[in-house]
Formats: structure tokens, sequence, C-alpha cells
């Protein structure tokens, strides 16, 4: 059994990207994450609740009191928020007591296209009104083809960080989603939420989500500049980054009807859609 700890990262107008991904791994893994990630969170120097990559990165809320004013971060003090996301990353990716053997993905849709193709009513009506379930689902179903490419013969437990909107209806669509997609169904086990304060892996999640959300906004010509350094700590452990694009989308519009879950098994058989490197657990 493999655990899939998942979360979302996005730009809060209708562009830039919409990306949900996270990191996989067995038991004894998730459990020197946990351990690792724990023991830096409450660490005298650090002493925060919990991690939130964009809080970091501003030095907003919790991370509030490295800074003097968010609005107008020093170096000394951007080194310092700098200098613990990297520790809470190197948690990830630099195991102490086990094999490196967990592994990072991110699915994401631009949001431009997204909310261009919704315009149409009968796009709307099959995509929703937001990119969030089209991007968890898919999410999930690009796990579930890395099981069958590894050919373990494992299946994915899902833990998905809490939504106010989402999270209530989250096992009936998740179900759904299993029934639709037969091939990617064997390999999808036991599905959950949990809110992400009380979860270290979720956190992690939501860090690696983060720097892919980024690397994508950068790749794609969404942002300007260079691949930040967070993301290259990762880099070697992503195996999956996907970017859903307008023809895929389109793609999805015409393969589904209105109110059905989405036929997204095509993917377990044409692979990745962007970007895939090799992958192990």
């Amino acid at each position: 059994m493999i655990g899939s700890y998942i979360d979302e990262s996005f730009d809060m107008r209708q562009s830039g990207m919409f990306v949900v991904g996270g990191l996989m791994g067995r038991g004894p893994a998730i459990f020197e994450l946990d351990r690792r990630w724990e023991s830096l969170r409450k660490r005298a120097d650090i002493d925060i609740q919990y991690f939130k990559a964009s809080q970091c990165e501003r030095g907003t809320k919790q991370f509030s009191k490295f800074v003097a004013d968010p609005d107008d971060i020093q170096p000394a003090e951007r080194d310092r928020l700098d200098s613990i996301s990297f520790e809470f990353l190197n948690a990830i990716v630099n195991p102490q007591f086990v094999e490196k053997n967990i592994i990072l993905f991110g699915v994401g849709i631009a949001q431009d296209d997204f909310y261009s193709l919704i315009q149409d009513a009968n796009a709307r009506a099959i995509l929703g009104t937001s990119p969030y379930r089209l991007a968890y689902d898919l999410a999930i179903i690009a796990c579930a083809a890395a099981m069958k490419k590894i050919g373990t013969g494992d299946r994915v437990s899902f833990v998905c960080d809490e939504n106010e909107q989402y999270s209530p209806l989250a096992q009936e669509a998740y179900a759904s989603l299993k029934s639709t997609n037969p091939q990617a169904e064997a390999y999808m086990a036991s599905y959950s939420s949990v809110d992400e304060k009380d979860c270290a892996p979720v956190q992690a999640a939501d860090a690696v989500v983060y720097e892919i959300r980024r690397y994508l906004q950068i790749s794609l010509g969404q942002r300007p500049g260079i691949l930040r350094k967070q993301f290259r700590t990762l880099q070697s452990d992503v195996a999956i980054v996907v970017n859903a694009t307008k023809e895929n989308l389109l793609n999805i519009v015409g393969r589904c009807n209105p109110g059905e879950p989405f036929s997204l098994d095509i993917i377990m058989d044409l692979g990745f859609l962007e970007h895939e490197l090799p992958i192990t657990l």
C-alpha cells in the first residue's frame, strides 16, 4: 500500500496556475518524514504550529515573527525565511533512517484557459466553476498511472487537505471517479481528508505543490525569472509534472457529459502529458 498526500496551490486571480499534487511513499518513509517534520516544527528557533509554504515565503502569520515588515522584507530576513523552507524541504528528500523512496508530483491547470472555456455553458456544466475538482481528479488518476508504471501491484490510499466546500462531497465524488475509470480503479484504495494543520505529510504536500506551481509558472512564461533554489532541492525526486493544456481541457469536455464524473482513464494508456521523470518507489 502506498500513501499519497495531496494539497493544492493556486493564484487568487483567474489567471496563473491551479496546481494539485504532493508526495507518495510507503509507511516507513512517511513515518520518518512525519518525525523529522515535527522535530523541525517544534525546534526552539522555529517553533511554529504548522508549516505553510506561502506564509514562509511572504513572512506572514506564523512567520511574521521572523520579519519586521512583511511588505519590506530585508535581505537578512529573506535569508532566514529561505533557510527555514530549505530545512523543511530537505526533510522530504533527504531521510535519515530509511531508503530515499518518496516521489513528488503535481498536476497544473492554466487558469486563463479554464476560465475562458467555462464561458461556454456546456463546458461550465462539465468542468464546474473552479479548477478544484478537475485538478484533484487528474492528480489522483496520475498517481494510479504511476502505480501501473511501477508495476509492484500496490494500490494508493489518498489523504487530502480538507476543503470547506468540497470535502463534504469528497467520498461520494471519489467513489464515482473510481467507477467511471476502471483502469485507474485497480490502483485506487481509500480516500480521506484532514486539516493540514494536524498532518505533517499534508503540510509537506503543500510545500511541494507550492514549488511545482512556481516551476510551471516560469516554464510556461507566466512568471519571469529562473527556477527557485527550493525547486532544485526537490527536482530529482519529482516524478510527474503534468500541465493540462487548453487542448486537454477541450478533450475532457468532449468526452464527458454534464453532471458525470470525469472520464480520465485515457491517462492510464497514453502516459503523462508534458513532463515525466523516471519513477521509482
